[in-house]
């Protein structure tokens, strides 16, 4: 009788761990209000199997935004790989759930490496999704990194140019002597 137990237990326990392999396992990231400049990188160890990540983020006022998603691939010789992402993927959405960029596709990416950067406005908030297949012994490894500039108001352009045109008039009016 206990090992009819015991065997039952056991296969309710392996059927639990092949159902949670089975399943992509899913975490959401907040990095809330994003400002310029600013800088925000963070590494994520993922479980074996598939993943798919959220991360959140609010923009106050216009700004250009460059960002990157690397897989930490850790492989030592005669072991394998201990952490390591198969079918890395990244995407930009809006709070309408409207696919905005496919990282995946830009120049630059790669199977390992996604990259992009851009124009935020402050009339949307925005995620992006990472996701992929964690196949390390360990799981996998990723390290989500965005650095942020501020886009220079009208203001600063015209005082550009009314600094320019000064250099620029004084530099006539010296050759003119």
């Amino acid at each position: 009788m206990n090992i009819t137990k015991s065997v039952v237990a056991l296969a309710l326990g392996l059927g639990v761990v092949a159902g949670a392999n089975a399943t992509a396992y899913t975490a959401t990231y907040d990095i809330g209000t994003v400002t310029a400049p600013s800088t925000y990188s963070q590494v994520v160890a993922v479980a074996v199997g598939g993943f798919s990540d959220q991360w959140l983020f609010d923009i106050p006022t216009t700004l250009f935004s460059g960002g990157s998603v690397s897989n930490l691939n850790i492989s030592i010789q005669n072991i394998g790989d201990l952490y390591n992402i198969n079918g890395l993927s990244v995407q930009l959405y809006d709070n309408a759930n409207t696919l905005l960029v496919n990282l995946d596709s830009n120049a630059g990416s790669s199977a390992n490496y996604k990259v992009g950067s851009g124009l935020f406005t402050p009339a949307n908030d925005y995620y992006f999704t990472v996701s992929g297949t964690g196949t390390g012994s360990l799981g996998g490894q990723y390290v989500f990194a965005v650095s942020t500039l501020p886009v220079p108001e009208p203001e600063s352009y015209a005082m550009l140019l009314a600094g320019l045109g000064l250099i620029g008039a004084v530099a006539r009016r010296r050759a003119a002597r």
